[in-house]
């Protein structure tokens, strides 16, 4: 045990009970390293989420009483702590082992690191989806290039630890009206008060990922809540995609607008037969098919040539969400201007 490396677990759940007791386990093991105390917070669950937990006696458990978001836990978490160093676990991750060790010992090695976030295994736990596969592949991509670290523009909220004094000082979590989001937002903060996020080779996770529609819904609404922080503080800073590893980067931003421009050309030749936008159409694949060359080969080198191709339909409906996202943040902006200028509802 490590007295003077004390810290706190703070694992949000809401409905995990497929996931939460192996989760819990995980944590108990490493937590033994250090003076720890392990706290979840039931954000209103209706399954069976508290009797899992309540089986483990050292942890610490509070239940809120009205459904208010990961984000909102996180802070409830934050407020309950009492050691300094604080460790966000998701309810459905599996740790690896010395993974909090590393994470800590990272972020205590140098003053300007503001989190320090485990990089994700593409692996899924999800068996009841293959899909799930390309999910994992897609959000732990780039990170087989990093040596041992890298600086991120966004948090790795899933699975990353942080000061107490540092996370409230710059303003705690924000939370939206669904999960997802919350890492950039806090990520681009963190980077505002000239800290750092890093990700570290020796600290990893596995989960169980998304089935491909699941993850496209997610995609919309993740996307609509991502241009808002990208812009938001543009008139202090300038903000850039993000790094490897969050679905936000500039390969992702050029490829999901192929994907757009695929899409609008394919609906054109439904009603315009022209040789010209059918070579177009060509064209835009091509360079698609290049973008995500190394990505389609990782993909195929893990699963062999079945997810190469599923790879290649896969990535379109990725994108997608990620266009019908950029839609949506378009048709919210439109909305608040029209409701400002001329004060009606819209």
């Amino acid at each position: 045990m490590n007295l003077s490396k004390s810290i706190s677990f703070i694992i949000p759940a809401f409905n995990a009970e497929n996931t939460i007791e192996i989760c819990l386990s995980k944590i108990l093991l490493e937590s033994q390293k250090f003076d720890s105390e392990i706290i979840v917070i039931d954000d209103c669950s209706t399954d069976n989420t508290t009797g899992i937990v309540d089986k483990f006696e050292s942890v610490k458990l509070f239940k809120l009483k009205k459904n208010r978001g990961v984000g909102y836990a996180r802070n409830v978490g934050c407020r309950l702590a009492k050691n300094n160093i604080l460790c966000y676990i998701d309810s459905d991750l599996v740790i690896s082992t010395n993974s909090v060790l590393n994470l800590v010992n990272t972020l205590i090695s140098d003053k300007n690191n503001g989190s320090v976030g485990a990089i994700p295994i593409g692996t899924t736990l999800n068996k009841n989806s293959w899909s799930s596969k390309f999910v994992g592949l897609v959000s732990s991509f780039g990170f087989d290039d990093v040596l041992e670290k890298t600086v991120t523009t966004d948090a790795q909220s899933e699975f990353f630890v942080i000061y107490k004094d540092f996370l409230r000082k710059i303003g705690g979590w924000r939370y939206y009206r669904n999960a997802g989001g919350e890492e950039f937002e806090l990520g681009d903060r963190i980077t505002y008060h000239c800290k750092k996020n890093l990700k570290i080779k020796s600290a990893t996770y596995e989960t169980y990922w998304a089935d491909l529609y699941t993850k496209f819904k997610k995609n919309i609404d993740r996307t609509e809540k991502y241009i808002h922080i990208l812009f938001q503080r543009q008139k202090e800073k300038k903000i850039s995609f993000d790094s490897i590893g969050s679905s936000a980067t500039l390969n992702d931003a050029i490829s999901a607008l192929i994907t757009g421009f695929i899409t609008i050309n394919l609906i054109i030749l439904i009603f315009i037969k022209s040789i010209s936008f059918f070579l177009l159409l060509i064209i835009l694949f091509l360079i698609q098919f290049y973008l995500e060359f190394k990505f389609l080969l990782i993909a195929k080198k893990k699963y062999g040539f079945k997810m190469f191709f599923y790879s290649i339909y896969g990535i379109q409906i990725w994108n997608l969400g990620i266009v019908f996202g950029g839609i949506y943040f378009c048709i919210n902006l439109i909305k608040r201007i029209f409701k400002n200028k001329f004060n009606i509802k819209v």
